[in-house]
């Protein structure tokens, strides 16, 4: 891409300051989601872990940071402390941050924050109102109904011999619904039962819940960062939060202005979001100075970012350490499932590059000291589409991975390769380039053909075979 950003030394001097001057190289574990991909709600998969072999091999491919889900939108905390929820019984935090330190990794953890499927049953008085009877799209709510709706990614399998009874009560949010067909899209990979998944209302007191989590994981365990995902609401509606407490803290702010209509509603969302995630970074760092905070930011135009989760690029980064686009582009299809998902793969990948073009600014202005650090995916997705994206939103920090389980063999292999060469890079350099990536597939290609052969390499193939047979 033609004058694509990249940040600038003071941009970069936090990171280089708190983890030395190699570009970050990092791999996430999702430890709910299961063995494969992202789509499966597990929880007696924690405890199958293996965090020895876990931590060998992202050091055997060169990564050099590693990233733990800790609490998922499920609402489990994979940790020991007294206010988190814990089915599993298993304590993650500490073994991968023993494991980490040992093995000089830098050790990040996610939390998400007000999508908590447990805390919508146990505490349903915390979440989000809907405040509007939809007209057109999605009807599956009426004016007055918690922003409690059925998940759209997570599935769960009974074990033999398990009831879904005896499965209830270990998730209490799961419904009897079931999704029976696996297909192409990213809405219909997973099959199973299909659990609730709830939206909180950043005011209500699951806020202080949070806090509280936040401030225990940060006191009793040692983490170079921690990351706030789903701190915003609900990305498919635009009538939230009509709670009470919502209603007066709008009317007190803005005095005869309609609620959730205008330009005030929406500032109104964008300051409730901002001002826990100031929240969110003061609690850490009245802990530990040292700990990097960062946000995750859904992607997309002003329309979508203002109007539905009401992320406000800016301000959020200015609250805390760093941004982190969720840059996705080949979760909405891949070659390796047909023409078509390819096609569209290509072009979310178009728009993705574009539109990080276009906001750039907006997650890190030029006179500030904020960085913006990428997640991609390395599963749903092919060797070639990985390292397009490695590539493509790499703006001189380096590049997040999800996730562990899911990915291939061939990627894991790619990403060894990559790793030669983002670890030979400083901080602030450009990403390597098409050049770079087209060396590394082809080695990849030799010990793992593609699924679907890409053009280049057949002519590559072509002309290699012919040079053969020329000089046969």
């Amino acid at each position: 891409m033609k004058n694509k950003p990249l940040l600038t030394s003071s941009q970069t001097a936090h990171f280089r300051a708190r983890f030395g001057n190699k570009k970050q190289f990092s791999q996430a574990l999702m430890p709910v989601r299961g063995p494969y991909g992202f789509r499966e709600l597990d929880y007696d998969f924690p405890n199958k872990l293996d965090p020895q072999a876990i931590i060998n091999k992202i050091k055997e491919h060169g990564f050099n940071s590693f990233g733990l889900v800790v609490k998922d939108t499920d609402g489990a905390t994979l940790a020991n402390t007294p206010h988190s929820w814990n089915p599993s019984g298993r304590d993650l935090v500490a073994e991968f941050a023993e494991l980490c330190e040992q093995n000089d990794i830098i050790f990040m953890i996610s939390v998400t924050n007000m999508n908590d499927a447990y805390r919508g049953y146990t505490n349903p008085e915390t979440v989000s109102i809907h405040f509007k009877n939809p007209k057109i799209f999605a009807k599956d709510h009426s004016a007055g109904d918690a922003a409690t709706h059925p998940e759209g990614e997570m599935r769960v399998t009974l074990p033999e011999g398990v009831t879904f009874e005896e499965m209830k009560k270990r998730i209490p949010f799961l419904t009897k619904k079931y999704d029976g067909e696996i297909g192409a899209s990213r809405d219909a990979r997973g099959q199973g039962y299909i659990p609730l998944t709830s939206f909180h209302c950043p005011r209500s007191k699951h806020a202080e819940y949070m806090i509280k989590l936040i401030k225990e994981l940060t006191q009793k365990y040692s983490v170079d960062g921690v990351l706030a995902d789903y701190i915003r609401f609900h990305h498919g509606y635009t009538d939230l939060c009509g709670c009470e407490r919502c209603r007066k803290a709008f009317s007190e702010e803005y005095p005869g202005k309609e609620f959730g209509k205008g330009r005030e509603w929406i500032q109104f969302k964008k300051n409730t979001i901002v001002e826990y995630g100031q929240r969110f970074n003061d609690a850490i760092k009245s802990v530990d100075e040292e700990i990097v905070t960062g946000w995750f930011s859904l992607p997309g135009p002003k329309i979508y970012t203002n109007r539905f989760i009401a992320q406000d690029y800016r301000k959020l980064t200015k609250s805390m350490d760093t941004a982190l686009p969720m840059t996705y582009p080949y979760l909405t299809g891949t070659i390796d499932d047909g023409k078509r998902w390819g096609l569209l793969g290509n072009a979310a990948h178009w728009y993705f590059q574009r539109n990080m073009k276009r906001r750039f600014r907006d997650y890190a202005p030029k006179d500030s000291d904020k960085g913006v650090f990428c997640i991609t995916n390395s599963v749903e997705c092919n060797s070639e589409e990985m390292l397009k994206q490695c590539i493509a939103y790499d703006y001189g920090l380096g590049i997040a991975l999800f996730k562990y389980f899911g990915t291939s063999d061939a990627q894991w292999y790619a990403c060894k390769l990559y790793s030669e060469i983002l670890n030979k890079q400083e901080v602030g350099d450009p990403a390597p380039t098409k050049k770079e990536i087209r060396a590394i597939l082809r080695q990849v290609y030799k010990k793992y053909p593609p699924k679907v052969t890409p053009r280049w390499w057949k002519k590559e193939q072509r002309a290699e075979k012919m040079g053969e047979n020329n000089r046969g």
